[in-house]
């Protein structure tokens, strides 16, 4: 792994490093100097949905942290001035850097979207880990190296802000489709072949339809990365959302009593609002987690059954 900087709008490799961050014990933080400018960037170096919304709790926290501070994010054109064929190769979005302002859109929280920033950006390199334990979540390495204390490191599951508009356009999708009964939410990727290389495609059909036929009443809004019809699942269908706006396709899943999937971060994305359930990819569990959510195995499945 490369540990980058950013300054003044450029990146610069400094070091390939077996960990990205400090370690507890090496007492590292962020500088005075830049807290007492009272102006801040959160960043992430890579590009996903779920990077940017394992994060999303980070402009509230700042706030209340920071009550005088301003916190801004990268706009799409400075994400692309930055990582424009670094992260473009490794992304299955069309578009990868427009993906933290569909999670940071109408957040109070944020102060705006910049296309040039001066200075250093402390972006998620910049975090505190425990060498001995490897799923801290992201967000709270992050926070300890902006000066956070434990007891300050609270309620930071990912969060949403939606528009009048869009509640209204996505309660009238979901009233349409669904009436006033409870609904699913279903993503399934292409990581549903072989889930990393930890399953294989039996052993993530035998999961997802376990859970699937205890809720087999229950309509489903989907996403699949192929012909549903095609995969050996059964689920009540409810509406193929592909074609939705990302941001009312967030909206309606925030409404689903559960989502059920693969391992994806769109879903870690709107787990404060709807009990998620993600078949398990990183094992063991690494910082890319949300402690609220239920990450599904062949050891424990019968147990986070129990929840479903």
């Amino acid at each position: 792994m490369i540990f980058w900087r950013i300054v003044d709008n450029k990146l610069y490799p400094v070091d390939e490093v077996n960990r990205l961050g400090f370690e507890e014990s090496d007492g590292l933080r962020i500088p005075d100097e830049y807290l007492d400018k009272q102006e801040f960037t959160i960043m992430r170096t890579c590009c996903g949905i779920g990077d940017w919304g394992i994060i999303s709790a980070m402009p509230r926290l700042l706030k209340e942290k920071y009550p005088n501070c301003k916190v801004y994010l990268p706009s799409s054109k400075l994400m692309e001035k930055l990582f424009n064929g670094i992260l473009t190769e490794k992304s299955s979005w069309n578009n990868p850097f427009v993906n933290a302002e569909y999670i940071f859109k109408n957040n109070p929280y944020v102060d705006g979207f910049k296309d040039y920033i001066v200075d250093e950006i402390f972006h998620d390199h910049y975090r505190v880990y425990d060498k001995n334990k490897k799923d801290i979540p992201l967000i709270k390495q992050m926070l300890k190296f902006w000066q956070f204390k434990d007891n300050e490191c609270v309620d930071y599951t990912p969060e949403l802000y939606f528009s009048d508009e869009e509640i209204k356009k996505g309660d009238k999708i979901i009233k349409e489709f669904a009436g006033n009964n409870d609904f699913g939410g279903l993503l399934i990727t292409d990581r549903f072949e072989s889930q990393g290389g930890r399953y294989d495609e039996e052993s993530n059909k035998m999961l997802l339809n376990t859970f699937l036929d205890k809720w087999k009443d229950v309509p489903f809004f989907y996403w699949t990365y192929k012909n549903p019809n095609k995969l050996p699942i059964n689920f009540k269908k409810c509406l193929d959302i592909r074609h939705i706006p990302t941001r009312i396709q967030l909206y309606i899943r925030t409404k689903a009593k559960f989502n059920i999937g693969t391992h994806c971060g769109f879903l870690d994305s709107v787990s404060r609002y709807s009990k998620v359930f993600q078949i398990q990819r990183v094992f063991p569990l690494n910082h890319n987690i949300i402690e609220s959510e239920h990450y599904i195995n062949k050891d424990n499945y019968k147990e986070k059954l129990e929840h479903a």
